[in-house]
């Protein structure tokens, strides 16, 4: 009898810790977010470094470089005549780099990764890959070549901001608009599939000639908060365009900020894209 009683009480205790186990199992299941999957490729960091650097026309210099959780793209000059990068700001970071370089300069293989367009990942390859260019480049064209519109706008007229919501993308625009105001913060989530933003991009001047401007960039975690990303800082009176590819889709959101005094002033634009 008393080997009948302890069988049945080792089956209860394998049945118990079984049944333990499983709901486990389960609520940890039930509790995962649901862009997780988005979140697995994340985990394949990569290597930081300055993949090239390009001189354009008018002292604007670009800059490509890799992040662990993705690939950058900036081009920096002063607000009076970096007047942006015009057709160049809807390409992807692998063909800005293919349009501002001459056909026999090698690519940077992580350029070439974080393409999703084939077409262009074959052609680059055509080139060549390189793991970084440690000498600044010449660009293949002249900045005028971009007929960007004047950054005046940017820092004139009535003071305001509007939203865009179009194409795959959402953007809100300002002018002449005070840093850290109502406003400056906006998020991927204001577009349906807020959680699948990859990319992005900020087009913006400090109309300021002592202050310094910040914009700010986050992901949201697997915990619901928004863990801080990158600092943009932009000089006094200076433009910079900044783009960002990630390797995974995620909720985000940007910001934007001053230091020193009230009244610091901006115009550009915030803008998620690739959802």
């Amino acid at each position: 009898m008393k080997n009948v009683l302890k069988l049945k009480a080792n089956i209860t205790a394998v049945m118990v810790f079984t049944f333990i186990t499983f709901f486990s199992c389960n609520v940890e299941e039930e509790i995962q977010p649901e862009n997780e999957a988005g979140l697995d490729t994340e985990e394949i960091a990569l290597i930081p470094k300055t993949l090239a650097t390009i001189q354009l026309t008018n002292d604007v210099e670009v800059v490509f470089k890799t992040e662990k959780d993705g690939v950058v793209f900036e081009a920096t000059g002063n607000a009076n005549n970096f007047n942006g990068l015009g057709a160049l700001e809807n390409e992807s970071i692998l063909n800005r780099f293919l349009i501002l370089t001459k056909e026999n300069v090698p690519v940077p293989q992580d350029l070439i990764d974080i393409e999703e367009n084939q077409e262009l990942k074959n052609k680059a390859l055509k080139r060549g890959a390189i793991k970084q260019h440690t000498t600044k480049l010449d660009a293949e064209l002249a900045l005028s070549y971009t007929k960007a519109p004047a950054n005046s706008n940017h820092c004139s007229g009535t003071p305001g901001y509007y939203n865009t919501d179009a194409f795959g993308q959402f953007y809100r625009t300002y002018k002449n608009y005070l840093a850290g105001g109502a406003g400056t913060t906006i998020y991927s989530s204001w577009k349906n599939n807020g959680n699948k933003c990859k990319n992005v991009r900020l087009w913006l001047s400090n109309c300021s000639t002592s202050k310094t401007l910040k914009a700010r960039t986050y992901y949201k975690n697997v915990f619901g908060n928004y863990k801080h990303l990158n600092t943009i800082n932009i000089s006094p009176n200076t433009s910079r365009f900044w783009s960002k590819t990630y390797l995974s889709r995620r909720y985000r959101k940007t910001s934007v900020a001053a230091t020193g005094q009230a009244g610091h002033r901006f115009g550009g634009y915030l803008l998620f894209s690739n959802y």
